[in-house]
Order: C-alpha cells, then structure tokens, then sequence
C-alpha cells in the first residue's frame, strides 16, 4: 500500500460501540486526536473540561486534543454511540480562505461549545456521511474516499457551529463542584491532596467525593491526573523541557510523570514533544 494511504487510513478512525447494559464508568479520555462523538441511544451526560452537557440522541459531541473528556451515565439503559477520531494535520491543507476545517474545535474556549444540536436536515446528512464510513471496503482508492467523507463532516459541522443558535449551554452544577474544579484548574502545580482541598472548602473529603462521583461519574485523583497530563502537553507544545513540565504540573516525582504520561497519552513526553509537528 502506498505509504501516504496509510498515513490517511491511520490517522482517521471510525468506530461504531453498543452497550447493553451499558459500561456504568467510562475513564477521562486525553488523547493525540481530534474526536467527534454521535450519540445513537442511552441517557448520558457528557463532561468536558469543567463542563456537563445533557445529551441526546442527533447530538453532536466535538473535543481537542487538549480537552479530556467522557460520558457518565444516568442508568444502565441500552448505549450506542458513534466515535470520529482524527489526527488534526491531515485536513489542514484543505482549508479555505472561507473556511477553517478545525475552526469549532479550536476558535472556543476548553470546555465550552462542545456540544452541536443539529436540525432534521442536518442530522440526515451527517448519518448519510456516517453510512458512507460504514460501507467503505478496504479496496483501490478507500483511503481517498476516508479523507473525504472526514472533510464532509468537518464542512457540516463548522457550518453548524457558526450558528450560535444550534450550540447548546452545559448544565447547572452544584455551587461546591463548580468551586472545587475551578481551583483544581488553577492550582495544578500545587498540594490537591483530598486532605488539602477538604481543608480549603471545608467539608468532609468523603462528601466531596461523594459530590462528584454523583455528577461527573469519576473520582478526584483521576481528574486533577488527567488535568495536569491536559497541562503537561500544552507546556510541552510551548517547547519548556521535560523536567521543567513535570515540575510545572504538579508532578514531585518524575519517573512517576514518566509512567502516568505515557500510560494516557501512549508515548513518553519527550517523544511527544519530538513528535508535535505531526501530532497538530
């Protein structure tokens, strides 16, 4: 196969799941690829950032590369969803003067305008699209048609998000968690033991737990882990050393940073940071 088909085949991935019941706990997501996420059924909130996001099916989930991500579950109904994933370099090059492919995920801030409510139309040509990556046969030329059924999407989607009217707000958290993953996010290089941010809220830590696990469907220590990682790549990207991000993100121990980098991203920091002129 030519190499360049394969750099186009690896760099998109299309994937349909369906869970019955469903999987109940579903970790952070922290990954190199851009994701566009369809949910098809099941009754999920979508949490971004310091974001939650009732959702529906036609909902439209869109995330960076910087911004962690997952679905917590209201019950253990039937779940099917639709999962894009794709490097973002292998689009940029069909940008238009008019049109920025990348530009929903990108022109927001982390965490807000994720989700894309999409009218009849709209959600009709986007499962048109979808069905195209369901029918595509590993033959001559399916990478091609890959690479454009991707750009199609993008052009939907970006059209879409011009339109403030079919971008949905996040909902309403407690008061508690709002505080607590504000500070969270502007202290990642210090002490957010459960012990320290219990004293500086003020409440039982078991509570505080509690209070989170309820509305994110994840514990504390794996969020502030996938924060500091979140920070960690974009230090990397401003091109400070290794040694200097594991210091700048909260990490005392750096074979642990090491080992924790490597396990969510996939490649070791330094390779990451060798690595970004293709990874962006």
């Amino acid at each position: 196969m030519n190499l360049a088909y394969e750099r186009i085949d690896d760099c998109i991935r299309y994937d349909y799941q369906r869970y019955d019941p469903n999987p109940c706990n579903v970790n952070f997501h922290l990954h190199n690829e851009f994701e566009i996420y369809f949910l098809i059924s099941g009754d999920v909130n979508y949490f971004v950032e310091k974001s939650m996001y009732p959702i529906k099916y036609g909902d439209v989930m869109i995330t960076n590369n910087q911004e962690i991500h997952k679905p917590s579950f209201r019950n253990d109904h039937l779940y099917e969803r639709i999962s894009l994933q794709f490097a973002p370099h292998i689009v940029r090059s069909f940008n238009s003067p008019r049109l920025d492919l990348l530009g929903c995920f990108l022109n927001k801030p982390k965490g807000q305008h994720n989700k894309i409510s999409l009218s009849s139309s709209q959600l009709k040509e986007l499962l048109r699209l979808f069905s195209q990556f369901e029918n595509l046969k590993n033959n001559a030329g399916y990478e091609i048609l890959k690479l454009n059924y991707l750009i199609e999407v993008l052009v939907l989607l970006n059209l879409v998000f011009k339109d403030v009217n079919r971008l949905d707000p996040q909902t309403a958290m407690p008061d508690l968690l709002i505080a607590l993953l504000d500070h969270i996010d502007m202290n990642l290089d210090k002490d957010l033991s459960l012990e320290s941010l219990s004293a500086k809220f003020y409440v039982d830590r078991f509570y505080m737990g509690r209070v989170f696990k309820k509305h994110i469907g994840s514990n504390i220590h794996e969020y502030i882990l996938f924060k500091r990682i979140s920070k960690a790549k974009e230090i990397l990207a401003s091109g400070v050393s290794v040694t200097e991000t594991c210091e700048r993100c909260g990490f005392n121990d750096y074979s642990n940073f090491l080992k924790m980098f490597k396990r969510t991203v996939g490649i070791s920091p330094g390779k990451y940071k060798s690595s970004l002129g293709t990874i962006l």
